[in-house]
């Protein structure tokens, strides 16, 4: 039995708060209503759909609208003949917490090209991730945990790159 998507964030993002909520209210009604300074950035990333057995590549831009909150839109490419996957455009929002906003969870759209019938397909996507880096460095690894659901699957994806900060918002 394959533990449901949704509940393995809602867990994540429960115990998350739960360790540090008088921190993550005193950060909110600090930047409520106002703009919190934050960094662009732009990163690459490859991956794996352990479903489709296909592998990935692709990148994604990172906007920061409040404290702790960033529009991320990103793109992959599918690889192999296996997979009934082509390309995947999300259009996603992230939450961070934990020590330094390192740790982050989210979810958003996703629009797919679907092979098999040749269509774009829409569907939505739920994640999580860790970025192996200071907060302050203008390089960060990262791995997120990804499923999307579209086209009645759910594939189960890791993805693994590198965002580099290239301006301020």
């Amino acid at each position: 039995m394959r533990p449901r998507p949704t509940l393995v964030l809602l867990v994540c993002l429960v115990a998350a708060s739960v360790a540090r909520p008088a921190s993550a209210l005193a950060q909110f009604g600090k930047f409520r209503g106002r703009r919190a300074p934050g960094n662009i950035t732009v990163g690459v990333r490859g991956g794996r759909d352990f479903e489709n057995h296909a592998w990935s590549a692709g990148g994604q831009l990172s906007l920061p609208l409040v404290n702790r909150i960033e529009l991320r839109p990103s793109g992959d490419y599918y690889f192999g003949d296996a997979t009934p996957f082509r390309w995947q455009l999300n259009a996603d929002g992230i939450f961070r917490f934990g020590p330094g906003g390192t740790v982050y969870g989210g979810g958003g759209a996703a629009f797919t090209r679907v092979r098999p019938i040749d269509k774009v397909k829409t569907g939505y996507n739920l994640f999580f991730g860790l970025e192996f880096a200071r907060p302050t460095a203008r390089s960060k690894p990262f791995a997120e945990f990804r499923w999307t659901f579209v086209n009645g699957t759910s594939p189960f994806r890791l993805v693994a790159g590198i965002s580099t900060v290239v301006g301020k918002l």
